[in-house]
């Protein structure tokens, strides 16, 4: 498998164990940055951004700096080991997870809940006969406030 990863598998998180070892499948090598975003991944609950990470990583003296993040996250992505999110004020989050999905996000605190079935498929068939276009993806990321925003009175979502 690996000898970076299996030299430091004794100090890993089984969820960063098994992130790592899904990379060295892959065929990609174990580095010490790609373990430090694989720690700082697992360790949010829900979306995070690029930004987030980086600090989480600054204030444990781990980080591998920007550009690092960066391209750890978008092979992350490409081996379909993390999802982009993209968010409304122009800043795409990212979550830990595989395969076609879709997400509720609330605009205040950011919470997140995936959703797989969004019901467009009859649709995006009948997109397909009426415009001759071969649909290979889509997004649908909806928008609002999550039951503990409402619960607190945080107010209306914004327009």
């Amino acid at each position: 498998m690996s000898r970076y990863l299996d030299a430091r598998r004794e100090t890993l998180t089984p969820a960063v164990t098994d992130l790592a070892e899904q990379l060295a499948q892959a065929g990609y090598k174990v580095t010490g940055p790609r373990l430090a975003v694989l720690r700082a991944a697992t360790a949010h609950v829900g979306a995070f951004s690029v930004q987030e990470l980086e600090q989480w990583l600054v204030a444990r003296g781990e980080s591998p700096g920007i550009a690092s993040i960066f391209r750890t996250i978008r092979l992350l992505c490409d081996l379909n080991m993390m999802q982009r999110i993209h968010g409304l004020d122009e800043c795409h989050r990212y979550s830990l997870g595989d395969g076609h999905g879709h997400h509720i996000v609330c605009t205040k605190c950011g919470a997140m809940v995936q959703f797989d079935e969004c019901g467009l498929q009859p649709l995006l068939r009948e997109l397909e006969a009426r415009t001759g276009f071969r649909i290979s993806a889509h997004l649908v990321e909806i928008f609002g406030l999550c039951p503990g925003c409402v619960a607190v009175g945080v107010g209306e979502c914004p327009p």
